[in-house]
C-alpha cells in the first residue's frame, strides 16, 4: 500500500525545490510557492516527491532566479496589480525576452501573460 503525504502547512512552506538550469545553475525555491505559480513545478511534484526539477528549454539560472525572486516578491506585495505595474516598467526590452521565455519553460501562464 502507497504511503500518502500528510505534511502540514508549516512542512510545505519549508520544503525546497530546487530548478536545474541548461548551464548547472540551481535555483533553490520554496516548494509551496513553485508548484502554486509554475506548471512544470506542479507536474514534478503531481509525479511524486522530487526535490530537483529540470528546466527545458535553454533558460539561464539568471533568468530563472529572475522569474523566483519575482514570485517570491510578489507573494509579499500587499498590492499585487501594482506590484506587476512597477515590475513590468523597470523592466528592459532584453530583460522582458529573457523572462518571457523562462515564464514559458516554467509554464507560469500568469507571469507569461503578464509580460507578453
Amino acid at each position: 500500500m502507497a504511503a500518502t503525504s500528510t505534511k502540514t502547512k508549516a512542512e510545505e512552506e519549508t520544503t525546497v525545490v530546487v530548478l536545474r538550469c541548461f548551464d548547472g545553475t540551481k535555483v533553490a525555491t520554496p516548494a509551496g510557492l513553485a508548484a502554486g505559480r509554475s506548471g512544470l513545478v506542479a507536474a514534478a511534484a503531481g509525479g511524486g516527491e522530487r526535490a530537483v526539477v529540470d528546466v527545458p528549454g535553454n533558460v539561464s539560472g539568471v533568468d530563472v532566479a529572475a522569474v523566483v525572486a519575482y514570485w517570491e516578491a510578489r507573494a509579499a506585495a500587499v498590492d499585487e496589480d501594482v506590484f506587476d505595474g512597477e515590475f513590468i516598467g523597470g523592466l528592459t526590452h532584453d530583460a522582458r525576452i529573457d523572462l518571457i521565455h523562462a515564464a514559458h519553460h516554467l509554464a507560469d501562464k500568469v507571469l507569461f501573460g503578464l509580460l507578453a
